[in-house]
């Protein structure tokens, strides 16, 4: 049995004690070949693109919009974890139980009756380069298996209606990496880890994800991040501090503001800053990068509708609070 608790964050980028994870690169940050194309998991050292070559390798080497980081095929979204991530078709629409997983052997057997903590991040893929990638909808039950050896099935009838760890909500928000945490105490020394959805369709509740037409493709799809499992059960909540509100605070203004929000940083920070600004719904509509150089840095906002939004700041050093704005037209 296990316990699960899910945590929602922006990415924040954290340091992580390789030693003590079980899952080696676990961020999936070291690889063979740079990826040029998706569908090539394989490129990425340790981890096996099971059955078929269909799930995709995320990296910032990219730079053609393909399986780049952040905008890709698939969508866009920043690495929880440094510069790479996973991306895994969790549920089809038009082929039933079709699933895609990705493996690794672990760095060492797991121990029988010796509980392990495990975790993952995982967010929602779409809206991307490409209509005809980009995912339609969204389910919940993406999660951790453990094997003596790995699986050879492709299609969800080849396995029980359970995981180790999973994710047993329906994530909605685009803009979000969902943290999903556990305990699990093995009942043989499993060697392999492998990540998926391990649920019958029936079991995965779906939801439209696109309402608006934008994609062609009837799949759920997630990115995948920063998995962990290691013997110290404090290793998996590493990084997840309060890290983010740690920040000395940021000045915006005017508020409201029109076709120009200035934002001051504080003047102890020095770096270079992300900021994406979100609508109510969750929805990224504006993102870019500001320097401590600037005494003030100008954002156009000509763009952008009236109404309520939250700009979020975030730097190597950890991340602002959100800031709640308002702007009207001019």
């Amino acid at each position: 049995m296990f316990r699960f608790r899910i945590l929602l964050f922006l990415a924040v980028l954290t340091g992580q004690a390789p030693a003590q994870n079980l899952v080696p690169n676990g961020s999936f940050e070291d690889y063979t070949m740079c990826p040029t194309y998706f569908g090539l998991a394989g490129w990425c050292i340790g981890w096996q693109n099971l059955y078929t070559q269909s799930a995709d390798y995320f990296h910032a080497c990219h730079t053609n919009g393909v399986v780049g980081v952040p905008m890709n095929q698939f969508g866009y979204q920043y690495p929880s974890d440094s510069n790479a991530y996973m991306g895994l078709i969790t549920y089809a629409f038009n082929q039933p139980e079709y699933r895609e997983m990705v493996g690794i052997h672990l760095a060492e057997p797991l121990e029988v009756g010796i509980p392990i903590c495990v975790s993952f991040k995982v967010a929602v893929g779409g809206f991307g380069t490409s209509v005809g990638a980009s995912a339609g909808y969204t389910c919940k039950g993406v999660g951790i298996r453990f094997y003596s050896s790995l699986p050879t099935g492709q299609y969800i009838y080849d396995y029980p209606n359970s995981a180790a760890l999973y994710l047993d909500e329906v994530p909605t928000d685009t803009a979000l990496w969902y943290h999903v945490e556990g305990t699990y105490t093995p009942d043989s020394a499993y060697e392999y880890l492998v990540v998926g959805n391990f649920f019958s369709d029936s079991l995965n509740e779906p939801v439209v994800q696109d309402s608006i037409g934008f994609t062609a493709t009837d799949v759920a799809y997630v990115f995948l991040d920063d998995v962990r499992a290691s013997f110290n059960l404090n290793y998996c909540s590493l990084g997840l501090s309060t890290q983010e509100y740690s920040m000395a605070p940021a000045l915006t203004y005017p508020m409201p503001f029109t076709d120009v929000l200035n934002v001051q940083l504080p003047g102890t920070f020095s770096g270079t800053v992300q900021y994406v600004l979100y609508d109510m719904a969750g929805r990224p509509l504006q993102r870019g990068t500001m320097s401590s150089d600037a005494e003030v840095s100008m954002i156009s906002t000509s763009s952008v509708p009236a109404g309520m939004y939250v700009l979020l700041l975030t730097a190597a050093q950890g991340t602002w609070p959100p800031i709640t704005l308002v702007r009207v037209s001019p």
